[in-house]
This record gives structure tokens, C-alpha cells and sequence, in this order.
């Protein structure tokens, strides 16, 4: 089973509404009372950052040029809401084009498209203005980033708690229960493992490729991935698979069978991957055939 990684990416398009205030495009900073105009800032820094980097020069023999594409960006962000264009600047114009379709997602859906999360356009706006000027205020561009990303990580784990906080409740009872049957072994992470065969082979490192056949299984007994029912055995290398696999896998001589029960830490977590939701506690049958070369 191999693991997945969690990211956060901003995209280059930025919900604005252009035809309110700071038309001019002074830099300012505004005050940030709650969590949400934090993020709201946040996200127009970040992008305002990330427009400065692709479209305006960054030396300063060409700071009027610098200047008046800010000033085109935004009368272009501008145009585009209006399904305007201007054809000496087609690039700037475009993007703002984007960023008018996107105030119409955005607006609907909530920021970065959490419907918990309203959009104040304001604030964006003066975040973008803010980190196209590089401008030296509360909150700089790397921070920004940061801010959004762990923000935003938080808030989704909160949701997903809420929503599946069942499946971990289920999967720690499963687990309490199941440790008190005979020839169960739980180690210090959590995994718990029993023995249906014993081999005589090498033991498998953290970098070793093996090759194994297996079949997954829920608490409830939903087969949800099996090399078994493929006919078909599955290679990788175990620091490519989730940790309760990797810690298994090493305590198995080539030609052990185990069946072994992964708490959601080990497993997938908070994540979903197919017909897993987040938080399972899952089960598996392993044998491990060989360690390849």
C-alpha cells in the first residue's frame, strides 16, 4: 500500500474585485482582526508575490516599467471583470480576465473553496497590491505562504475529524478488543500483528525491495485492495509504503505469512484513498516471497 503525501498548492488566480477601493494600488496596511481577514490578506500577498515574480522585472533599471505594469495589472484585472481587453499588454489582460471568473467561483463558494471561509475582497486586493510592491508590512510573502498553508491544513483536519472522528473511535475499540486474543502481539507504535507462518529467509531493511502478496480488508470485513484476488504479487520498496507495512515487513523472514492490523497513525490517517475513508483501522493478510534485487 503506498503512502500519499498531503499539499497545499495556491494557484496563480486571485478572486479581486478591482472596481472598489485603492484603485491606485498604494501599498497599506490593513487591519486584520479575525482568522478569516488573516487568510483573506494572506492569499492576496501570496499571490500578489507570485504575480510580481512571473510578470514584473525585478531589477531596478526597470522600475518604471515595474510600475506601469502593476498599474496595467490591475486597470487589466479591471477590464477583465468587465470582459474588456487591451491589446498592448494581451498577457497582463488575460490574467486579469482569470481573476474576474474567479471572483465569480470564489464569491460563491468561499476562499481557496471552503464555503466556511467568506471572501473580503478588499483585504485581497490589498494583499495583492502589497505583494506585487514587495512592500514591507505585517505580513511578507514566505509568511503568507506559511500562514495559508497551516491554516488551511488545520481547518481541513477539523472538518475531517468532525466528519469521520467515528471511523477513529471505531477503529481504537477494534484495537483494545482485539489485543486480548491469543497469539496477538501489539507493538510500542500500535501495529499489532500475528504469526500464521514463520519463514527461515533474510529479514527486509528500510530500503529493501520485496515482492508480497496480501489482502486488505476494513474492520468490517470490506476487501478493499487485494494482490490475491489479482493473481498477481506486488514489488516495492519499503520506505515507499505506509509505516504500518515498513515496521511489519521487518520483523518478517522471507516465506512468513502475517496477518497484521494497522491503526489509522500507521495507516492512511486523515487522508482518503478509494473505498478507505479517513481514520481506518486496517487489516491485512502479508506474505512476503522474496526480497528483490
Amino acid at each position: 500500500m503506498k503512502k500519499l503525501s498531503i499539499f497545499f498548492v495556491i494557484t496563480l488566480v486571485v478572486a479581486v474585485v478591482f472596481t472598489s477601493c485603492n484603485n491606485s494600488g498604494k501599498v497599506k496596511m490593513p487591519t486584520l482582526k479575525t482568522q478569516i481577514d488573516s487568510l483573506n490578506y494572506a492569499f492576496g500577498v501570496a499571490n500578489g508575490s507570485q504575480i510580481k515574480m512571473y510578470y514584473i522585472p525585478a531589477d531596478s533599471t526597470h522600475a518604471d516599467s515595474a510600475k506601469a505594469k502593476i498599474a496595467k495589472l490591475l486597470k487589466g484585472i479591471n477590464d477583465g471583470m468587465k470582459g474588456d481587453s487591451d491589446p498592448k499588454y494581451t498577457e497582463l489582460s488575460n490574467l486579469g480576465t482569470r481573476i474576474g471568473t474567479a471572483l465569480k467561483e470564489q464569491s460563491k463558494s468561499g476562499l481557496l473553496g471552503d464555503s466556511s471561509l467568506t471572501v473580503d475582497l478588499k483585504l485581497i486586493k490589498q494583499g495583492l497590491i502589497n505583494g506585487m510592491k514587495n512592500a514591507k508590512t505585517q505580513m511578507p510573502a514566505e509568511e503568507a505562504n506559511v500562514y495559508l498553508q497551516t491554516t488551511m491544513q488545520k481547518l481541513q483536519m477539523k472538518r475531517v475529524e468532525k466528519q469521520y472522528g467515528m471511523n477513529k473511535l471505531a477503529g481504537q475499540k477494534f484495537l483494545e478488543e482485539n489485543a486480548k486474543k491469543p497469539g496477538v502481539v501489539t507493538t510500542p507504535s500500535g501495529l499489532q500483528y500475528e504469526v500464521i507462518t514463520k519463514g527461515t529467509g533474510a529479514l527486509p531493511t528500510d530500503t529493501s525491495k520485496v515482492k508480497v502478496h496480501y489482502h486488505g480488508t476494513l474492520i468490517d470485513g470490506t476487501v478493499f485492495d487485494s494482490s490475491v484476488q489479482r493473481k498477481e504479487p506486488a514489488e516495492f520498496k519499503l520506505n515507499q509504503v505506509i509505516k504500518g507495512w515498513t515496521e511489519a515487513l521487518k520483523l518478517m523472514p522471507v516465506g512468513s505469512k502475517y496477518k497484521i492490523y494497522v491503526p489509522e497513525q500507521l495507516g492512511y490517517g486523515a487522508q482518503e484513498y478509494g473505498s478507505i475513508k479517513p481514520f481506518s483501522t486496517l487489516i491485512f493478510e502479508i506474505e512476503l516471497l522474496s526480497i528483490e534485487k
